[in-house]
């Protein structure tokens, strides 16, 4: 079975996750897109700090399969808005 590597980027990291063994590229995609749905769900508060995130997928050589990227984009109307301050 081909073997697989998922790394994640962000403008401030870079993270080399572990590889699987998959029956082959259609599986890998649908195990990156598991992989960043994860990530969204156990950091949904990192995306609005770095804003970007990318996902490449390599083979066993290093060759870049494919690239996931997933973003956030605050708008003017963000700036509308205030935060709410900690009662004292």
């Amino acid at each position: 079975m081909p073997y697989f590597n998922f790394q994640v980027r962000t403008e401030t990291h870079v993270l080399l996750t572990e590889g699987a063994e998959l029956s082959g590229v259609d599986q890998a995609r649908i195990e990156a897109a598991c992989r960043v749905g994860d990530l969204l769900k156990d950091h949904a508060g990192r995306i609005w700090v770095d804003e970007e995130w990318e996902m490449n997928v390599t083979d066993d050589k290093g060759l870049i399969l494919f690239v996931l990227q997933v973003s956030a984009a605050k708008t003017s109307a963000t700036s509308l808005v205030r935060p709410v301050e900690a009662s004292s």
